[in-house]
């Protein structure tokens, strides 16, 4: 029963993640504003009308885009958070995500978007305030019920640590670029926030996160 509907659906769906794909291509290589529709429409194979139909002009395909790689963000953390590996190397990958939002153009559109499309803007905002900090809260009370997170810190501070690196990844993502290059690096800023922020039982496994 309704398999037909379920098929048309993901087709539909599957169309649409194609001329994401096209576009996020062409904007990393050209920037947003050089890029016509009939270009992403050439690289994902349809034509300029179906990419029309979809998400009614460029401007609501950049909107969909940006909205699309922060839905994204938050699906690779919680992916991570309710995985089945041991809790620090979970902070380690929500530090330093290894999927899509790692690439440097990804973060740069959304910069050039959030600066530009007040819409985009408050549902990032809405986004990160909302799901992803409820997801980030659960995940530090699980952390202080097994002992990991030192039970005087509060949730409030390590939301904000965890915003600092994020608008690091957003305004300087060369800077970003390094710390998941460079590996002594990248020990050093694992360093500096996990030994304030974990307590002094997690001390062996902390010292195998980070080094």
């Amino acid at each position: 029963m309704g398999s037909g509907m379920n098929g048309f659906e993901r087709r539909r769906e599957e169309k649409k993640e194609s001329i994401r794909r096209a576009a996020l291509e062409l904007f990393k290589s050209y920037g947003i504003r050089r890029v016509s529709v009939s270009s992403i429409a050439e690289k994902a194979g349809v034509s300029p009308v179906t990419i029309y139909n979809h998400f009614g002009s460029k401007q609501g395909l950049v909107r969909d885009v940006a909205k699309w790689l922060v839905s994204s963000l938050a699906a690779e953390h919680r992916e991570i958070a309710e995985s089945n590996q041991p809790y620090l190397e979970r902070w380690r990958e929500m530090l330093f995500r290894k999927g899509e939002m790692r690439h440097s153009y990804h973060l740069e559109l959304l910069e050039t978007v959030l600066s530009s499309d007040p819409e985009i803007r408050e549902f990032v905002e809405s986004e990160m305030q909302g799901s992803i900090a409820r997801l980030m809260l659960d995940f530090i009370a699980e952390g202080k019920r097994e002992g990991y997170i030192r039970p005087d810190v509060s949730e409030e501070a390590v939301l904000l640590y965890m915003e600092m690196a994020r608008s690091l990844a957003y305004s300087r993502p060369e800077v970003y670029r390094r710390l998941l290059e460079d590996d002594r690096l990248f020990q050093d800023f694992s360093r500096l926030f996990l030994y304030g922020l974990l307590g002094r039982e997690a001390g062996p496994g902390l010292l195998r996160l980070v080094e």
